[in-house]
């Protein structure tokens, strides 16, 4: 498989795992748990879930070095305001109100990574981002105020949540030319569910209260998190951040689907029209780009093989 077509199916992979955050954040957040605590433990079984296997795969993969530690410092950072700002949209609003929110993160991806990474933003990516924008406008009803049942607090979780995603993009783009992927998504996990723990030091008493949802932390640390953060960090060392950030779109159509089928949430004909301007989008960015392989920044030199690539 040339290697740009892997990036993309990793990304859209990764985009229909994170749709799975909608019925289970719903459901999560009606039993009234902290969702700070709630995502904190989420990061926090991912990293330990994934340095068990990495332990026995390559614990080389488990190493970093003292001077990169405020790199994944960020990166963790970006990684805790992103779960937690996207679960108090998800408290604030509806579930597909909520994940077509988190859905605008590529426009600012686009926006960022020219400055950032040198990704130049060509016509068949304005397109792209036109496509699929137009598409999170419709699925979320924005056309009917009435439809959107939003107020100031979950707009700004849920535009909150998508700028921190779209700088965990960037961090972790730059974080794949010397770590291995693997390496990224551990250390964004570890870091991301110590700075939500620490903030609700005082609180933690309160886990006690999450034996009786204990599925619902698992399942969050699986598929969503580790699985879906996997998927998107490896496809970014295949594609551009901002071509990977555009494919994983497809989240706010399967999420409407899923809010749909398990939470009742009906879509109107215009949803389902935005939903095929997101997968046009998606494949439009494909068919400009498949076959190209995105250049890689190069590592500096003297560094060792810890990386594992």
């Amino acid at each position: 498989m040339p290697s740009s077509a892997l990036g993309y199916s990793l990304a859209l992979l990764a985009g229909c795992l994170w749709a799975s955050l909608v019925v289970l954040g719903k459901l999560l957040m009606a039993t009234g748990i902290d969702p700070v605590i709630l995502v904190g433990l989420r990061a926090a079984a991912a990293f330990f879930m994934l340095a068990a296997v990495l332990g026995v795969v390559n614990r080389r993969l488990i190493c970093l070095r003292l001077r990169d530690v405020p790199l994944f410092l960020a990166c963790g950072t970006c990684v805790a305001l992103n779960y937690a700002l996207y679960f108090y949209a998800l408290k604030w609003t509806t579930g597909t109100v909520a994940v077509v929110l988190m859905g605008t993160y590529p426009l600012f991806v686009a926006l960022l990574a020219g400055r950032a990474l040198g990704e130049r933003l060509d016509l068949g990516k304005c397109l792209a981002l036109t496509l699929t924008l137009a598409g999170c406008f419709l699925v979320a009803q924005a056309y009917n105020r009435e439809a959107l049942l939003l107020n100031i607090k979950g707009v700004l979780s849920g535009v909150g949540s998508a700028v921190a995603f779209a700088l965990y993009s960037i961090i972790g783009k730059k974080a794949t030319a010397w770590y291995n992927s693997w390496t990224v998504a551990l250390w964004g996990f570890g870091f991301g569910g110590l700075v939500l723990l620490a903030s609700r030091v005082g609180d933690l008493g309160d886990i006690a209260g999450l034996a009786r949802v204990w599925w619902g932390v698992v399942l969050l640390a699986l598929f969503p998190t580790l699985l879906a953060y996997a998927a998107f960090t490896r496809a970014l060392a295949h594609i551009e951040a901002t071509r990977a950030s555009i494919t994983t779109a497809v989240e706010p159509v399967t999420g409407a689907a899923a809010a749909r089928f398990l939470l009742g949430e009906r879509l109107e004909a215009l949803q389902w029209l935005g939903a095929a301007a997101v997968v046009g989008g998606i494949l439009l960015l494909q068919v400009t780009d498949l076959g190209r392989r995105a250049p890689r920044p190069r590592p500096p030199a003297g560094l060792d093989g810890t990386s594992g690539r």
